[in-house]
């Protein structure tokens, strides 16, 4: 019985494997081109420099009596393979069945293709139209590759990478560990004099201010909101009240907030935290692919729009005129939703009788 770490490791090979072996080991770019007339295995020539494995002529796959992969053809396609998924020529040992599959990958492409002919599935309106998309598609993106290909890549200086580092440390995946923010808990009021009365309370108990527990002693237990963190990303906090917590620079701190004509928050800014990066140090690596790859967006950009002016590019503004009213209209009449959403979700609730 093969062991399980043998079994899980052919398994990880079987999925690293499985999504081409019906496509004859071509990436999905890859096939697509191929069945444009450009599929980079009629070149396997240009793959000389990584050692070839050796054959003998003969057949690998055959339909009825017709020979439709060569064993040159098959060693040409699997070195291709190789060469694109390094990874496998380590598990080549663990797995003895590999170019079999492989060969039946092709087998399968072969005969898949026979099938849509034979049915003319490949005349098909929706099946031409589709196709069509896709050789746009596939040559959009060979020109777009190329294009950039055209322009030197720029290597940043250790001070530009450290400087694009601070610049973006907040939005980086994988750089900031905590966003910080304010600690804060606080009561609802829909009147001012009432907030302003139970503010004088609580700054009259300095330290040993517990705002939940005065609250509840006040019979305002269902006005009570922990808001936790607050920080420039809490989006569920009123505006208003956010930019206050974060304005604040002494801690502890209460306050009254105003949020609406009727609104009205007494916070307890307990605490600020900081935000936690990685060092520097840490990520620079990853910080210069990132920042040398948006280095070279903004020169392509810069390219293009040289490009617009030498051969006088011009969008009709007047055509999407109205469309952009339209959409800005909408967009307002969904921040206005949003907004009220937002009050009556915050807003003091009645008490019943």
């Amino acid at each position: 019985m093969m062991s399980l770490k043998k079994s899980r490791t052919k398994l990880y090979a079987v999925l690293a494997i499985s999504p081409i072996l019906l496509l004859s080991g071509c990436k999905p770019v890859d096939w697509v081109k191929e069945k444009l007339g450009m599929s980079p295995s009629k070149k396997v020539k240009k793959y000389g420099k990584s050692k070839k494995r050796s054959s003998s002529k003969g057949w690998v796959v055959k339909v009825g009596d017709e020979v439709v992969v060569s064993d040159q053809k098959f060693e040409d396609e699997f070195n291709l393979l190789l060469e694109e998924k390094p990874q496998l020529k380590s598990m080549l040992p663990l797995m003895p069945n590999l170019e079999k599959d492989f060969a039946r990958g092709l087998g399968n492409q072969e005969i898949i293709t026979r099938y849509i002919q034979e049915h003319k599935l490949d005349q098909k309106s929706d099946y031409l139209a589709k196709k069509e998309r896709m050789e746009r598609a596939v040559i959009q993106m060979l020109n777009t590759e190329f294009f950039a290909q055209s322009f030197k890549d720029e290597k940043l200086s250790d001070s530009a990478v450290k400087k694009f580092y601070e610049d973006n440390k907040d939005t980086m995946q994988g750089i900031l560990i905590s966003r910080g923010g304010v600690n804060t808990v606080a009561v609802s009021f829909e009147k001012k004099s009432d907030a302003d009365a139970f503010c004088k309370r609580a700054k009259s108990l300095g330290s040993k201010l517990d705002i939940e527990k005065l609250a509840k002693n006040s019979g305002l237990s269902d006005k009570v909101r922990d808001f936790k963190m607050v920080n420039g990303q809490s989006y569920t906090v009123e505006p208003v009240l956010r930019t206050k917590l974060l304005s604040l620079k002494k801690f502890p701190t209460v306050d009254v907030v105003a949020v609406g004509d009727d609104a009205f928050w007494v916070v307890h800014a307990i605490s600020k935290e900081e935000a936690q990066y990685r060092p520097f140090d840490q990520v620079k690596d990853g910080v210069r692919s990132v920042a040398e790859q948006t280095e070279k967006g903004k020169q392509l950009q810069k390219e293009l729009e040289k490009l617009a002016k030498n051969y006088s590019l011009e969008i009709n503004d007047s055509y999407f005129a109205k469309k952009t009213a339209q959409a800005e209209a909408q967009l307002e009449e969904l921040q206005r939703k949003a907004e009220l959403a937002q009050a009556a979700q915050n807003a003091p609730q009645s008490k019943t009788a």
